[in-house]
């Protein structure tokens, strides 16, 4: 197509001619804007948040019930509020989170004491089943870290805004209770993973090598599962252990930045440190569960490379073999298959724009359009309406245009082949900073941080490959 004319085409042939050879920069930018649209439409500041349907269900029965899902579902209506310089409509999330803590607080009583465990161990903590619902319901299996990952949004707002009245009043008082339920709740391994379970029954660890080095004091998320993939009742899945580690530092660093809690911050820092870390498999991929099994290759989840996106620990600047080993993990997941679903293009997408790989990111996007996009834009999940692939693909376009999650904001990290020029204004980075971009021919030809206050500090820009030192600037400058 000339994209010089597809705005004059009735969005299905566009769609069509898309489907056929997925070169066509006006689709592209036609889809991300809709993602802002279906942002504004279904999360207006003080309204319920979206649900899986956000607000296009027509029908009384609706799949999965419209809820929330909180083993990526939930969470992904709403990675792109803040990139796309839309914090207000990810209040509608954070607020509704805000509100169930206490109904969260009596299913996880349920849960704990149903399992043997007293009530108390739930401290002022929570957390989530897989699927949940604005009257404080719960159903299909718990989630144990459902509501960890919850936290890293109340974390990425005040990232994005630098509202520390914010971080204060509201983020670091759930992200402070929810380490609580963690830190009464994780379990404690001996030497070479003695007290290793696996379906919840103890596992003769002299058969597996590549427990042997684990260290007395070891701490493990007990009883997981790797969404939806594999054994349930396994102690430290890596999906679980990235979560609760993105939890502990993140709240660290709120602690620091608010100066309170010194030394029960110093305390969680200590348990970080005693976290099973990320580990490398005999077939060079990031292992998704603490033995080292057979990598999976055709299904949907991508549960253990949480830490590469949304999470940010594994990445390529500070940890170099990890990012690695992710990659050849993404590499492993086939896209056929069970593979095609909505949500599934889209994580995908985000995974391989934060490798740099733009290509691949777009491969996911087509992938996205040809499989699993109706011709009115939105998503699909296998037929039924499903609409966290519609943000979750804007987030990638974002992610593969700008990055922020290094503490170096990079400009065209990992921009589509065909995506020769372009600009985008207004893009938000974190610390509270708008990006202005312009390219031609893959290289970054005008840019500008701005601030929404004057400020003196620096930060620093990656851009056409050079690290650059600026001090953003003011709109009205």
């Amino acid at each position: 197509l000339n994209t010089d004319d597809t705005d004059t085409i009735p969005t299905p042939r566009r769609l069509a001619a898309y489907r056929t050879d997925g070169h066509d920069p006006a689709t592209d930018n036609l889809i991300y804007n809709f993602g802002r649209y279906l942002t504004i439409t279904s999360s207006r500041p003080g309204s319920l948040p979206g649900g899986l349907q956000g607000l296009w269900n027509a029908r009384i029965t609706a799949p999965w019930g419209n809820d929330y899902h909180s083993n990526i579902n939930f969470q992904m209506l709403y990675w792109f509020a803040e990139a796309a310089n839309l914090p207000e409509c990810h209040r509608a999330m954070l607020d509704y989170l805000r509100a169930m803590r206490e109904p969260n607080r009596i299913a996880t009583r349920e849960y704990l004491e149903a399992i043997g465990r007293k009530a108390e161990d739930a401290s002022d903590g929570w957390i989530v089943y897989t699927s949940h619902n604005p009257f404080g319901g719960h159903g299909w299996q718990v989630n144990l870290p459902g509501s960890a990952w919850y936290a890293l949004h109340f974390w990425e707002h005040f990232a994005f805004t630098s509202d520390t009245t914010y971080l204060r009043e509201e983020a670091y008082p759930v992200m402070k209770e929810l380490c609580h339920y963690w830190e009464r709740n994780l379990k404690q391994l001996g030497r070479g993973g003695q007290g290793f379970e696996s379906e919840y029954r103890p596992v003769d660890t002299s058969a597996y090598p590549e427990l042997h080095d684990i260290a007395e004091g070891t701490l493990v998320v007990p009883n997981g599962w790797s969404p939806e993939i594999g054994p349930r009742g396994e102690d430290g899945v890596a999906h679980d252990q990235q979560i609760v580690s993105q939890l502990f530092a993140n709240t660290v660093k709120a602690a620091g930045i608010l100066r309170t809690d010194s030394l029960w911050a110093a305390g969680l820092s200590e348990k970080l440190g005693r976290m099973a870390p990320p580990r490398i498999g005999a077939k060079g991929n990031l292992m998704e569960w603490m033995i080292d099994r057979d990598p999976v290759t055709d299904h949907r989840h991508t549960s253990h490379l949480f830490a590469v996106f949304p999470g940010n620990a594994i990445n390529s600047e500070s940890t170099p073999l990890l990012a690695q080993a992710a990659r050849r993990s993404l590499e492993m997941r086939l896209t056929s298959g069970d593979s095609r679903r909505a949500f599934a293009w889209a994580w995908r997408a985000c995974l391989w724009a934060r490798f740099g790989e733009g290509g691949k990111a777009h491969e996911m996007i087509e992938g996205l359009v040809r499989h699993n996009m109706l011709d009115n834009l939105l998503t699909t999940q296998n037929l039924p309406l499903q609409i966290d692939g519609n943000f979750g693909i804007a987030t990638a376009m974002h992610e593969m245009l700008l990055q922020s999650h290094s503490g170096v904001i990079q400009l065209l990290p990992a921009p589509a082949p065909g995506w020769t020029s372009g600009s985008i204004r207004g893009a938000k980075a974190r610390g509270n900073l708008e990006v202005d971009i312009s390219w031609n021919e893959g290289q970054v030809t005008r840019w500008a941080v701005y601030s929404t206050a004057p400020t003196d500090e620096t930060v620093t820009v990656k851009v056409n490959g050079l690290y650059v030192q600026t001090t953003p600037r003011t709109r009205a400058d």
